[in-house]
């Protein structure tokens, strides 16, 4: 009898196991990783695998490296913890290291080369994160190593420290000297924000764009760790690819499913089972929660677009009760919640799955 073992996950970003094909990118974020005072922006669209690759180079680089994801963040305060709170120290430095922390940190221990704050650093509002990052350079100093600070979701600092926190920032880390920054993010706009004339960090960036893995070698590799797996000959790769789109996470996701089905015995379209029983079973509540504080504007436009229907075409204006005003202002709104994203020539759904319950249980036109 044949032992199934799912090989997929897409929970977590990619253990060493699972990473593929990233060997042009991998190069150029350890370069960053691996000099003081170096400034990149890693971004792609959610789930594309920026994260995975980040961490990935900061394994490579054995080099310190301090990461926060600001979308989990509710304060500046708490960015400041859990950068400091983030990476391994070397327990030897001590005496010398515990004093540094002190002159930072109210209260601290140190359990298992990471440190545990037992309260706020000892500043303010946005000078805790000023005071965070200080504590990382003098850190760096004191080892005499790179340091490599990575804010994941950047464009959410807009919204924990207002229009000016990317002139702030700036302002912060001009005077380090042993820190390196890696700044990603998921949000299409952040590439404009970062870079017109008028940005912060205006030609003083690195741009690391993230994109799809090739389909062909990608459904080759779904195939061979479905055969490790268990699986003799299944040949789902391309379908898996083919239907769940450009994003690794949304990929490795339906492989899953479609593993746990063949496995058993499933016949039929699978793989299109498989996406389905996503879309319209296991994300159902989390769907429901997404769709209902959500405007009549808003669902008309998602409607349509799930239709493949043209967004300011007269006749889907005309079907819907819509107009081109109305249309441009929810297209940002849904935007700004990252329900909607660009895809290469086009505006497109972020999830598929999430694509896919419009089409099949969104509510109808009257």
């Amino acid at each position: 009898m044949t032992t199934f073992v799912n090989p997929f996950n897409f929970e977590t970003p990619a253990d060493r196991w699972s990473f593929t094909d990233r060997e042009e990118l991998l190069p150029r974020i350890l370069a960053v990783l691996s000099r003081p005072k170096q400034r990149a922006l890693v971004h792609g669209r959610r789930r594309v695998g920026k994260t995975s690759l980040i961490k990935h180079a900061a394994i490579a680089a054995k080099r310190p490296f301090a990461f926060v994801d600001l979308s989990t963040a509710n304060d500046l305060g708490e960015v400041a913890r859990k950068l400091v709170g983030s990476f391994s120290v070397d327990e030897k430095l001590g005496t010398k290291l515990m004093a540094l922390l002190r002159k930072y940190v109210e209260r601290v221990s140190l359990n298992g080369g990471k440190f545990a704050l037992g309260a706020n650093l000892r500043a303010p509002g946005q000078a805790t994160l000023e005071s965070a990052l200080t504590f990382l350079d003098d850190y760096a100093l004191t080892t005499d190593q790179c340091l490599t600070v990575c804010m994941d979701e950047f464009q959410d600092l807009r919204r924990l420290g207002g229009d000016r926190a990317e002139w702030n920032l700036r302002g912060t880390i001009q005077h380090h000297e042993r820190l390196s920054f890696v700044f990603s993010g998921s949000d299409h706009r952040l590439l404009q924000w970062m870079t017109e004339p008028n940005a912060a960090f205006f030609k003083q960036l690195e741009l690391i764009e993230v994109g799809p893995i090739e389909p062909g070698l990608l459904a080759k590799w779904i195939d061979s760790r479905s055969h490790r797996g268990g699986l003799q000959g299944s040949g789902y790769g391309a379908g898996v690819v083919g239907l769940a789109g450009p994003c690794t996470g949304d990929i490795v996701r339906l492989a899953k499913q479609v593993f746990d089905l063949a496995a058993t015995g499933r016949k039929g379209d699978i793989v299109l089972q498989a996406f389905d029983a996503i879309a319209l079973e296991y994300l159902t509540p989390e769907f429901g929660t997404i769709w209902r504080p959500l405007p009549p504007t808003q669902r008309l436009l998602l409607r349509a677009i799930a239709n493949g229907q043209a967004r300011f075409a007269k006749a889907t204006l005309e079907m819907y009760g819509l107009t081109s005003g109305s249309v441009l202002t929810a297209q940002t709104a849904l935007f700004d919640k990252q329900i909607l994203t660009m895809g290469k020539d086009e505006v497109v759904f972020d999830s598929p799955f999430f694509k896919r319950w419009v089409q099949a249980t969104g509510e109808p036109v009257a």
